[in-house]
């Protein structure tokens, strides 16, 4: 193990788990983009674990390419590439640089030798993890962390993502949390218990009831885009609760809370954040009143730190804006709605604060909204010359934290806070309901974007892989949003089988039900919602995991053992092999998209093969 020689290392228990912690040796100022802590071996790492020799055994071969194994890569944000990583395969890049924004985290990309994971990194073999993650401080905020892993002699390099901050001599830069466990449950338990996020939990409470937190409600998005106006906003309120449509089947019906969000386009522009008064001339505040009236919780997007050229910031407090060191505004993203390319605000300034405080402040105060999802949070982290110097993850934490410390409205009513494109470690303890994927889409993909490598690009496919690589974090760092779900007919490009597996992966491998279709023309998807909730009511109550078995093929059962099953995200059939298949011997088949043949299960393409013991 090396240590750099700024930093000192300590090895601690805590809570029962070997706690890796480093200091400032001496004062410190952050210039880099990333400072290295250490360079750790992976024979080193299990021996700190106390790997068992046994596992030990399986994960060094699985480290040099033999055996069955797989590395966990978590990407920055919400819509980075994430998912489990056979020994010659890694994430690309899009070749369009403009795209490479919305995902890229701020480490220097990794070579081709490398991979990059942030916030953790998990080595499997057999039944085995070894789980390497920065669970921060619960006091101050710490600098976000990148593990470097290269595939060559299998090394992890630590890394500090604290550019621009400052370190007092014996101040904590890192802790990172080491642990091995037998099984998947196993190691989410530990996740769990080295985040100690799960009392934070209970602020969501209100969304949801039972044993188990499921929220779900209505959005705009999927429905109208930014094509929506205070006619069709109330439409939709008004057939919500009017016929069978999912949320009414699965939540209203049944006297269960129930979101109803407005997205994007209500406002003048994105950094003009008043209603566009040709599409709502009486304001935001009446389409909340109504939803409150009919038990829903009003919800709201809003992407907070972005400014468009066309906006209110821009032209009347240019200052604010994060620049260059050439004094030009950082692009944070292209969006052809949105004037094309767009910018960020900079949170070292203290008048920024003041105007998001007073922001959310009318939102939730005057207009009503208690669910409030907030957008494109990544821009916080560019690289820029901020005005008054610092690291990006304070401001952030500072900033973030004060919008999202009002958890309850003048009235006492609840509020709770989604974050969407959001930088995961330096935002669990801020979000604790948390979009863990890129958007999904009508379609299973989109060819356009696919044919330029954008990894977080819209699309069913690639929202699906994000939910099950990270439905680890669903219950132990986040109560994990993965989207819609779609049950209609119309305006869809997903077959049906399609829908069904968008709508079993999100009810099984995450935390949250969001629906964006137009209630009010419910009738040709009755059929398929009826056969959507029954299954929902069949696998209500359990805990799911899922495991990479090869290039989109998974494996996906119940902590309780009573459930298992095979997902196959691949355009062409797949084979789940016969001793992998013997799982399934003498149960009910609740979703049967394979075929028994001598070799195995033949699994349909783009499916879900779902088995219930008796």
């Amino acid at each position: 193990m090396k240590v750099d020689q700024r930093f000192s290392l300590s090895q601690e228990e805590r809570g029962g788990q070997l706690a890796l912690v480093f200091r400032a040796a001496r004062e410190l100022e952050l210039r880099e983009p990333a400072t290295l802590l250490a360079e750790l071996g992976f024979e080193e790492l299990l021996d700190l674990a106390g790997v068992p020799p046994a596992a030990r055994g399986e994960l060094l071969a699985a480290s040099r390419g033999k055996g069955e194994g797989a590395i966990l890569v978590n990407g920055w944000q919400s819509w980075s590439s994430s998912g489990e990583l056979g020994p010659r395969e890694r994430f690309g890049r899009s070749i369009l640089p403009l795209l490479n924004l919305y995902v890229d985290g701020p480490a220097p990309r990794e070579g081709r030798a490398e991979l990059l994971s942030y916030f953790l990194a998990a080595f499997r073999s057999g039944g085995y993890r070894l789980v390497l993650v920065s669970r921060g401080s619960d006091e101050a905020p710490l600098p976000p962390i990148a593990f470097r892993i290269a595939r060559r002699g299998f090394s992890i390099r630590v890394e500090a993502l604290a550019e621009g901050g400052r370190l007092a001599a014996g101040a904590a830069a890192a802790e990172l949390r080491l642990f091995c466990a037998e099984g998947y449950f196993a190691a989410k338990e530990a996740l769990a218990a080295a985040l100690g996020n799960r009392a934070r939990f209970g602020r969501l409470a209100f969304l949801g009831s039972g044993d188990s937190l499921v929220p779900g409600g209505y959005e705009s998005w999927y429905n109208r885009y930014t094509d929506i106006d205070e006619a069709g906003i109330s439409r939709d309120l008004e057939a919500l609760d009017a016929n069978g449509n999912l949320i009414n089947r699965y939540y209203l019906q049944r006297g269960k809370p129930a979101v109803f969000q407005v997205d994007d386009g209500w406002e003048r522009a994105v950094g003009d954040w008043e209603p566009d008064p040709a599409k709502f001339p009486r304001g935001m505040g009446g389409i909340a009143a109504r939803a409150e009236a009919k038990g829903l919780v009003p919800g709201l997007w809003l992407a907070p730190l972005l400014v468009t050229k066309g906006s209110a910031a821009c032209r009347e407090r240019p200052e604010w804006l994060l620049r260059d060191s050439r004094g030009r505004p950082v692009v944070a993203g292209w969006n052809p709605n949105w004037d094309g390319k767009f910018h960020c605000l900079d949170l070292s300034i203290p008048g920024v604060g003041d105007y998001l405080e007073a922001l959310f402040e009318r939102v939730v105060e005057d207009w009503g909204y208690r669910y409030l999802k907030l957008d494109f949070l990544y821009a916080a982290f560019l690289r820029g010359e901020r005005a008054r110097g610092g690291a990006a993850y304070e401001h952030y934490d500072r900033v973030i934290g004060r919008i999202t410390s009002r958890l309850r409205d003048s009235r006492g009513l609840p509020v709770a806070w989604l974050g969407c494109g959001a930088p995961l470690e330096s935002s669990f303890r801020r979000f604790p309901l948390m979009r863990i994927g890129a958007d999904t889409k009508e379609d299973w993909d989109w060819g356009a974007i696919k044919g330029l490598m954008h990894g977080g690009r819209p699309s069913a496919y690639v929202n699906l892989s994000h939910t099950i690589a990270r439905a680890l974090l669903d219950g132990a760092a986040f109560v994990n949003d993965p989207d819609v779900v779609f049950c209609r007919e119309t305006r869809m490009r997903l077959s049906e089988g399609e829908r069904e597996l968008v709508g079993l992966v999100d009810r099984m491998l995450a935390s949250q039900v969001m629906f964006s279709d137009d209630a009010s023309g419910f009738g040709a998807e009755a059929a398929f919602t009826e056969r959507l909730v029954a299954l929902y009511d069949r696998l209500g109550g359990r805990e799911f995991g899922a495991e990479r078995l090869g290039p989109d093929l998974y494996r996906v059962f119940s902590r309780d053992g009573r459930v298992r099953g095979w997902i196959n995200l691949g355009d062409r059939p797949a084979l789940v092999a016969a001793a992998e298949a013997a799982a399934a011997e003498g149960m009910e088949a609740l979703v049967r998209c394979a075929s028994p043949g001598p070799r195995g299960l033949a699994l349909e393409r783009r499916s879900i093969a779902l088995f219930e013991r008796p």
